[in-house]
């Protein structure tokens, strides 16, 4: 029976790979294993277990107080030596590691070092931060890739990644296209805003600027709801500076909100008029979904997007106009850029395939009978 075990370090991670843990714990000729550490094991994050759809069986203690850019290296430090402990003595016979935070580093090396195969999820996408460098590194590390579009498959071929490719989109759409509408969050404004790692010591100042134009005398019968920012380097000032709006300035209208399970969130972008800030499910989850986006700054520059983005840089009046923009426009039509919301059960089917059939050693590509349809790719 394959072992695969997957490890999440984030609230935003399990997101992305939810519905392929479903769907592997439902097959009864696997032994799924799921590791949780980092950000994921700490309430102010997100009490990512309580939402959790599989048991746990590791549990990883290894967030360090502070959220700098010192603290970010030494946490992925401590994870890869807890994972490799824990890697050496169940040996798996996959790993699968998701997306880009610091703590992936960490996944990564300690499979790869063990000679363990690696499995990474949304591989090959750009967006011009700290985040890149350590996405790429995650897949030159990996023996098998599952990026979430054309151009993500197309940045991994000319990368010259080992091991298979397999466009089968983004798990995170299977929650969006099975999220419902809900009528309590119609006209409201939401916001999720996290530091940018490299333009950390800014992020006090730069919540400012969302801070005035959300509380414009023209969005003054507008509800909003203001989502906690992640863990990540600058996120402590951003917080606190947070606290000090709630505390001094008016915020009548404005309900705070730590944490939302995904699907309770997916029903507000749904329904809500808009989402203003910089996270990725703007881009990712709200192109599907058709919800209006005003993305601020550059932690999102260089992801692909579609027609319901407008971006903007950290400055009150440009964020208020465009905001004005996308609530006058309404929802924008379904976008598939990043997967029709089928993608966890091909994933799941696929990892289970690939530990049966292994592909040799640095071979690109693997036996046709696991190989996935993409056509995209066999035209590029």
């Amino acid at each position: 029976m394959p072992r695969i075990t997957v490890c999440i370090t984030a609230r935003a991670s399990l997101a992305r790979i939810r519905t392929v843990l479903e769907n592997l714990n439902g097959n009864s000729g696997v032994d799924l294993r799921v590791i949780l550490a980092g950000g994921a094991m700490l309430h102010n994050y997100g009490d990512t277990e309580r939402d959790l759809p599989v048991p746990c069986d590791h549990r990883v203690y290894t967030a360090l107080a502070g959220n700098t850019l010192e603290t970010t290296a030494a946490e992925t430090g401590l994870l890869a030596m807890r994972l490799s402990a824990i890697f050496a003595e169940e040996r798996p016979d996959l790993v699968v590691v998701v997306a880009d935070r610091h703590e992936t580093l960490a996944i990564s090396l300690a499979a790869a070092y063990q000679h363990i195969p690696l499995a990474h999820i949304q591989g090959g996408e750009h967006t011009g931060s700290i985040d890149d460098k350590v996405r790429h590194a995650n897949s030159m590390l990996a023996d098998y890739h599952f990026p979430a579009t054309t151009e993500a498959a197309n940045t991994l071929r000319q990368m010259g990644v080992r091991g298979g490719i397999y466009m089968l989109g983004c798990p995170s759409i299977d929650l969006a296209s099975e999220s419902t509408a809900d009528p309590q969050w119609e006209r409201h404004l939401v916001v999720l805003q996290h530091p940018v790692t490299d333009e950390a010591a800014s992020a006090a100042l730069q919540i400012d600027e969302t801070f005035a134009a959300i509380t414009a005398p023209e969005f003054n019968d507008r509800p909003v709801l203001w989502l906690w920012p992640g863990q990540d380097a600058g996120s402590d000032l951003l917080a606190k500076r947070l606290r000090e709006h709630r505390e001094h300035d008016d915020v009548g209208g404005i309900t705070f909100q730590r944490h939302l399970p995904a699907h309770e969130f997916l029903s507000v972008l749904r329904s809500a008029d808009c989402l203003v800030g910089n996270s990725s499910v703007g881009l990712r989850e709200c192109a599907y979904l058709g919800t209006p986006v005003v993305n601020i700054g550059t932690r999102q520059r260089g992801r692909e997007r579609a027609g319901n983005v407008i971006d903007v840089t950290h400055d009150r009046y440009a964020i208020r106009s465009a905001i004005t923009r996308q609530c006058e426009h309404g929802r924008y039509p379904h976008s598939a850029l990043y997967g029709e919301g089928r993608s966890g059960e091909a994933i799941a089917r696929h990892l289970v395939a690939l530990c049966r059939h292994p592909a040799p050693q640095g071979q690109q590509g693997v036996p046709r009978e696991v190989a996935a349809p993409v056509q995209e790719l066999d035209a590029a």
